[in-house]
């Protein structure tokens, strides 16, 4: 935006939209992310590095579809692939040869990954993850790390990041999880590798499976952690599961177990793999995957789903994986990353307002504290409302990003990581003196 510039109040066209949305969708403007009260807009289409809403009103966007728009909107070499695929027939609910390459590529690229299987989203692999190693092992017991988000099933709506921390007792963020999983779940400090140890060697054969972001959230993983979650598992034969959704095929070609040289046993991937189009993948070592049906090794882990490895999701996949592994996209990633590291942190500075600024990956966040932050308690001790603050008024200024984390994807450039900046530098401006 230009500092000049004032926000535009909202058509009667799209307030009656909004009003239309309450009316028939549960939490009206949204299906997922929530929109501040009076800035809700309704979208009419995307275009590279931006959303425009029914008014025609542009925002830069580092939501991308939260993550999965890694080439951003409507990226023409995409819209060729669908309509190619299309012209097939998309979807068959039989094994296509492209899936079957598809699942090879993966293998190829990433550590664990000796077998895959297709779901339809992330959080259907990380459900199947962590079905498969309670199967496997005949475990109940599951460790997650506070501030972690595996989805919204039932063995993962836990302790999210700004939630009200009880480690190590999981707090609930839904009513109506069935009874018994909160007594099958601890939830421990990321990036305390001594609580893991200590608990996986006090009870070693309570617990089917330790599953973690390696990178959580926008927290990075302090060296020797994911190490020691490695050797602790090793130790108890917990099967230790990389929630890499957000890193897989961002961090590195094999995703951050690669960046960060640990392999666990099983890998869920998703959001950048297949570009914007639905398609993840629950991957990781042949014993554990072959116990997933049908005809599989007992005991037996049930796994269907109706668009499993369904060919529009396939090829777009190839597609993408063409750009970011092999044509360089993940470096550029990096490269726009770091800009807005750096960027967001000048415009901080320059306002005098303590703040703490990560980026891996094309991944980025900033939280207004002077202190460091390696844990969600160290999130929840920052500033949230200067943040909800901050975050409204880049919404006003055209920016729309979520106060959780931002992406940045190879529709982005220079200019737009410059115009982030220059809406930050504006919004502090109009938060009053701290």
């Amino acid at each position: 935006m230009r500092t000049e510039e004032r926000p535009q109040a909202r058509s009667a066209f799209q307030a009656e939209l909004v009003a239309r949305a309450r009316a028939v969708i549960p939490g009206g403007t949204t299906n997922s992310a929530s929109l501040p009260a009076g800035l809700e807009f309704l979208v009419e289409r995307g275009e590279g590095a931006h959303l425009i809403d029914v008014d025609g009103r542009r925002y830069l966007d580092f939501v991308l579809g939260g993550g999965p728009l890694v080439l951003g909107h409507a990226d023409p070499r995409l819209r060729a692939v669908v309509e190619r695929s299309a012209a097939l027939g998309g979807h068959h609910y039989a094994l296509h040869r492209r899936t079957v390459e598809l699942a090879e590529r993966i293998a190829g690229y990433v550590p664990s990954a000796e077998m895959v299987r297709f779901t339809g989203s992330g959080s259907e692999a990380t459900f199947h993850a962590l079905r498969l190693a309670r199967a496997v092992t005949g475990r109940a017991g599951i460790v997650k790390f506070d501030g972690a988000y595996h989805g919204h099933h039932d063995l993962a709506v836990w302790s999210f990041e700004h939630s009200p921390t009880r480690s190590p007792a999981p707090f609930p963020e839904s009513a109506g999880v069935q009874a018994g999983v909160a007594g099958d779940l601890v939830v421990l400090p990321f990036n305390d590798a001594g609580a893991v140890t200590e608990l996986l060697a006090a009870q070693p054969d309570r617990f089917a499976a330790v599953i973690c972001e390696p990178f959580q959230r926008a927290l990075a993983p302090v060296p020797g952690f994911l190490e020691a979650l490695r050797r602790a598992c090793d130790a108890s034969g917990t099967v230790l599961v990389f929630d890499e959704v957000v890193t897989g095929f961002r961090f590195a070609a094999g995703g951050a177990q690669e960046r960060y040289g640990v392999v666990p046993d099983l890998t869920t991937l998703g959001k950048a793999l297949a570009g914007g189009l639905p398609l993840a993948a629950l991957a990781g070592r042949r014993r554990l995957l072959e116990h997933l049906g049908p005809g599989g090794q007992e005991p037996s882990s049930f796994h269907c789903g109706t668009f499993n490895g369904y060919l529009l999701g396939v090829e777009c996949a190839h597609a993408t994986l063409d750009i970011l592994v092999e044509q360089g996209g993940l470096a550029r990633l990096e490269e726009l990353g770091l800009l807005v590291r750096e960027a967001l942190r000048r415009a901080c500075a320059d306002a005098g307002v303590p703040a703490r600024v990560t980026a891996e990956g094309g991944v980025f966040q900033l939280w207004f504290t002077d202190r460091p932050v390696r844990t969600a308690a160290d999130i929840r001790a920052s500033d949230q409302a200067l943040l909800a603050a901050y975050h409204r008024l880049l919404l006003e200024a055209g920016v729309y990003k979520l106060a959780t984390k931002g992406y940045v994807g190879l529709a982005h450039h220079e200019g737009h990581v410059e115009e982030l900046a220059e809406a930050t530098r504006w919004a502090l401006a109009q938060l009053p003196e701290r």
